[in-house]
């Protein structure tokens, strides 16, 4: 007889500890769903506004610097230009339409700046989020003189929409304003590849029902092709 209480009192100790294992368990999930953004998330939409394949600030400017070095570079001359971009990779898709105005500036009678601003709309679809966008931006670009080998781009991008996760047990929706600051974001004009920058990030996401989260990190560009976003301590580094 004391053997076997002693058995079913070990039983009831187990299933005791397994049900405060799954209410913190669930109590995690449901914490983790109440966020309306985590550090993880935001570092994936801060990939979105950045990378070519989102139709990110990354193609914008590299899609500029290419409009600017075909088009007319007299001292004074302003221009206005209007391009669509859409691709399918896979489970990854993007359809933007962009308009760009841009002023050629000098010294000496030599181009030497540009000018430009920015605004566009589109969506897109990635491996954890769907989205539309409106984005706006304005940017200085520097090296239009023909010995320079680089263009050398300064500005800020913000993409304003409305943003559905595909990554947890209830997936978030909401709209999001993401905010990319370049500083020194360098562009090879034999490749057109971008090959060194920094910047910040700030991803402001606002729910139904009025709850508002801003998280902001750090942005650089490796210069192999991939760039990485940092906030909170979170690190990602994705290809551009």
């Amino acid at each position: 007889m004391i053997n076997q209480c002693k058995i079913q009192s070990f039983l009831t100790l187990i299933v005791m500890l397994a049900m405060l294992s799954t209410n913190a368990s669930c109590q995690k999930t449901r914490e983790k769903d109440d966020v309306l953004v985590t550090e993880t998330e935001a570092a994936e939409i801060a990939e979105t506004a950045v990378a070519e394949r989102s139709a990110g600030v990354a193609q914008a400017t590299t899609e500029s610097t290419e409009m600017i070095a075909s088009s007319s570079q007299v001292c004074g001359s302003t221009h206005d230009t209007t391009f669509q971009a859409s691709k399918t990779m896979g489970a990854v898709s993007y359809n933007q339409q962009s308009q760009l105005h841009w002023s050629i500036q000098c010294t000496n009678l030599i181009p030497q700046t540009a000018q430009l601003t920015l605004t566009g709309n589109g969506n897109f679809t990635s491996n954890h989020w769907d989205g539309d966008n409106q984005a706006s931006g304005t940017m200085t670009i520097t090296g239009l003189q023909p010995q320079s080998t680089t263009y050398n781009a300064s500005g800020t991008y913000t993409r304003t929409g409305n943003l559905t996760g595909d990554l947890r047990n209830s997936n978030p929706t909401f709209n999001c304003v993401t905010t990319v600051t370049l500083a020194n974001l360098t562009i090879s004009k034999s490749s057109q590849q971008i090959t060194a920058g920094s910047g910040t990030v700030t991803v402001t996401a606002s729910g139904a029902g009025g709850q508002s989260t801003t998280l902001t990190g750090t942005l650089t560009f490796n210069g192999d092709g991939t760039a990485t976003v940092v906030i909170n301590g979170h690190t990602r580094t994705f290809t551009l």
